[in-house]
């Protein structure tokens, strides 16, 4: 039938849809006829976006590419359930999704069009849809895609979608891909929520605990915890992992007490070891941790802590004892009890960094390896650390508090490898004799006030009149390193400080391969013993206006700047005689050649008197207002 024929059926949707049932070629001929603006004379145009849905629905790949390419009908940007490309999620259908997607601009495709997608096909359960949306056009698995009235319509939640539908294998691809438990999803499903969680429960082998238990529940966003998701399990949990949600308080069973306990023996899972809390807003750890027993770790990083613990009254605990790592860091902690970090009696490491503690709490007997406080406001520290901690501290990290003076017990800590006192306010050091960190490969005093005297700092304008005011070729550096240094020290930072000279005791530091001078604008000149440093690859002296190294030396690196420093060490001078040898079969022109460089024009060919002669050829220097010259000896063999 052709198609003016009144045999042919009208154009309108519901004879498509017939079609379709009839089979997919006969409504192909349909949508093409619909779209052809001479086949459809004098029947109502059918608007293209209706033809792309009833395509869709029926997963007619060929009759979207016409439509999309052929008639050039746009899929609509806003979401709604008559939007083709969420049509083409709710039939599962990939290769349309795919089709429909990528004919939008990618900068006019609209997230809350992807997310409206992703919330329907978790609905009705088709993953491949779901992996599609996630990790080709990065749809949100975490978030909200139906709006009503400006408010969040929880069905529109992926996670809430697969677990109203009981799809456990998109609910776990979604959790692996940023998903977390809203309350609503809690609530509303909470067989399917526990039987999730359940999943991330990993069994393992333990020589204490018999069948322990590693609890892995990190960033779930999880509002609370349930007592019925594992107390089952409570006493074998030995791991538990509960970081990056939104936690405020933790139930009793986990280790803490129901009611509050009084005694250790009251607490139910006494097997923990290790707990990660971090990233959650906990505004004190909870205090039944302090009856454990066995724990090693604790991490409890990024929270909002402003108290360490709040014990109750009356309360007895002996646990804590084993504890060997402790992270508070990034909180708002003003002190550390003494009352709860000296039962700490293995502790080796200690972070308590970006709070706002104004003292460190007085050593105790631990054999403590790394304490990191930086970032707080320390004004001084206590006077006892090398007594407790003299041959078992390796890392100090007290940058960026308020230190002005460094006691001489800071440096008598024999086993120390690192130490971090940038960003305060110290002055001087104390003096070589008191030195015994002879394993100190890392030092950082940069961002101090070294070499301030009491007439204030100099901007770099000021120390250049003070120093042709003084005519003091050999200043003197109050600032001293001993030698016990010299085979240890590898890094050191001196930059940003108010030294007028390199400290000589620095060209002494043998094993030196690093060393930072910028931000010093007293310093003139770089000692020329800096060259004897063999192992020296990286001198930071940016901003230093260097009188004693050319500039451009200074602008080839470290490596130019110390082998100009070793040539003056050893009184270098310039050497300008060049030997030139040419070498070649006889009467080719070796001579010639030699004649032309030297005069700047040939003679004719004479026969050599002799098979090597040779000349010197003197040059001016570029500057030709020097009367030295250099020197070319120039060979010929003859030969």
């Amino acid at each position: 039938m052709g198609p003016g024929s009144s045999l042919a059926p009208s154009l309108t949707l519901e004879n498509i849809q017939t079609a379709y049932e009839d089979g997919e070629e006969s409504a192909r001929e349909l949508i093409q006829q619909a779209c052809c603006v001479e086949c459809s004379a004098g029947t109502p145009r059918i608007d293209g976006v209706h033809l792309l849905c009833v395509a869709t629905q029926h997963g007619d790949l060929e009759s979207v590419c016409y439509l999309l390419k052929e008639a050039r009908i746009s899929v609509p940007l806003e979401p709604s359930n008559s939007n083709p490309a969420i049509l083409a999620a709710y039939y599962g259908h990939t290769s349309l999704v795919k089709e429909l997607l990528d004919s939008i601009p990618g900068p006019c495709l609209r997230k809350d069009l992807l997310n409206w997608m992703l919330a329907t096909s978790c609905q009705q359960g088709h993953l491949d849809v779901v992996r599609l949306l996630v990790h080709g056009y990065d749809a949100d698995a975490k978030d909200c895609a139906i709006h009503s009235d400006e408010f969040a319509v929880v069905t529109g939640l992926p996670l809430y979608a697969a677990a109203r539908a009981g799809n456990e294998e998109i609910a776990r691809f979604l959790l692996q891909n940023g998903a977390g438990f809203s309350s609503y999803t809690l609530i509303d499903h909470p067989a399917f929520s526990k039987h999730l969680l359940r999943l991330k429960l990993q069994e393992t082998s333990n020589s204490e605990v018999k069948e322990a238990v590693s609890v892995y529940w990190s960033g779930l966003q999880l509002p609370w915890l349930d007592l019925d998701w594992f107390m089952d399990i409570s006493s074998r949990i030995t791991h538990l992992d509960l970081s990056s949600n939104n936690l405020t308080a933790l139930p009793s069973v986990v280790p803490w007490e129901l009611p509050p306990a009084h005694s250790s023996q009251e607490v139910i899972c006494s097997s923990l070891q290790q707990v990660n809390l971090s990233q959650n807003l906990l505004t004190s750890l909870p205090p039944g941790l302090l009856h454990l027993t066995r724990i090693q770790r604790l991490s409890a990083a990024k929270n909002q802590l402003t108290v360490l613990f709040d014990i109750p009254a009356a309360t007895n605990w002996i646990g804590l004892r084993k504890m060997e790592e402790l992270d508070v860091s990034d909180n708002c902690l003003t002190s550390l009890p003494v009352a709860v970090m000296h039962r700490l009696k293995s502790l080796s490491f200690l972070n308590v960094c970006r709070n706002k503690l104004s003292s460190f709490p007085d050593p105790w007997a631990c054999p403590l390896r790394q304490c990191k406080a930086s970032s707080n406001v320390i004004e001084s520290l206590p006077n006892t650390i090398s007594i407790f901690w003299r041959t078992k501290l390796q890392e100090v990290d007290f940058s960026d508090n308020s230190l002005r003076e460094l006691p001489s017990y800071i440096f008598e800590l024999e086993a120390l490898v690192s130490l971090r006192l940038c960003g305060n306010h110290i002055s001087t050091l104390p003096a070589p004799s008191k030195w015994k960190c002879s394993q100190l490969r890392t030092l950082d005093l940069s961002r101090n006030q070294l070499g301030k005297t009491e007439e204030g700092p100099k901007t770099r304008r000021l120390a250049f009149l003070t120093t042709w005011n003084r005519r003091d070729p050999d200043p003197v550096c109050p600032i001293e390193f001993p030698m016990i240094l010299r085979d240890s020290l590898e890094v050191l930072y001196l930059n940003d400080n108010q030294l007028e000279c390199v400290p000589q005791s620095v060209c002494g530091l043998h094993s030196l391969t690093e060393l930072y001078l910028s931000s010093n604008p007293g310093i003139r000149e770089l000692p020329a013993e800096l060259g004897q440093l063999s192992n020296l690859w990286q001198l930071d002296t940016e901003d230093l206006n260097i009188t004693n190294v050319p500039q451009e030396v200074r602008k080839e690196g470290p490596a130019s700047v110390l082998a100009f420093l070793r040539a003056h060490l050893r009184k270098a001078e310039p050497c300008r005689l060049l030997k030139m040898l040419v070498i070649g079969p006889p009467r080719q022109g070796k001579t010639a050649l030699l004649e032309a460089l030297q005069t700047g024009r040939a003679s004719a060919f004479t026969p050599a008197e002799c098979s090597i002669s040779t000349s010197t050829w003197e040059l001016d220097k570029p500057n030709s207002g020097s009367a030295r010259k250099n020197g070319i000896n120039c060979p010929n063999p003859g030969v």
